[in-house]
């Protein structure tokens, strides 16, 4: 998966995405086939989303807010979502996924990949 480098992007995500909102933290999904036949209103939003769409791989951008924790902490968590993405690549192929964490005291990879395949199953059913 390739990263969401720029403000822009990440809000392009929150703006567009589906929410679901965890224990632990909120996941913002964007499925990047819908971005293909989409019309934007403007510049930014249509150089966006060509980016975007133009590639086969799915992005992830991850948010951990200062008041979680220090340095090591934020970065702890961050390699726990990037290890899930990694273990769980060929589901997540062509989404668009922020993660924000809200509570650190519960974000193991356990629960992490707990709440992560709750959201795999519903986008599943759909």
């Amino acid at each position: 998966m390739r990263s969401l480098r720029s403000k822009a992007e990440f809000d392009f995500v929150y703006k567009n995405g589906k929410k679901y909102y965890g224990e632990c933290f909120n996941l913002y999904a964007l499925p990047l086939s819908i971005l293909a036949g989409r019309k934007s209103s403007s510049y930014k939003e249509r150089r966006i989303s060509y980016s975007l769409a133009s590639s086969a791989h799915g992005f992830l951008g991850l948010s951990v807010n200062r008041k979680i924790g220090n340095a090591p902490m934020r970065n702890k968590i961050k390699r726990r979502f990037r290890a899930f993405c990694r273990n769980h690549q060929d589901e997540l192929i062509g989404f668009a996924l922020v993660f924000v964490a809200k509570n650190a005291e519960g974000l193991e990879y356990d629960r992490i990949e707990r709440e992560c395949v709750r959201f795999l199953l519903r986008r599943a059913e759909r």
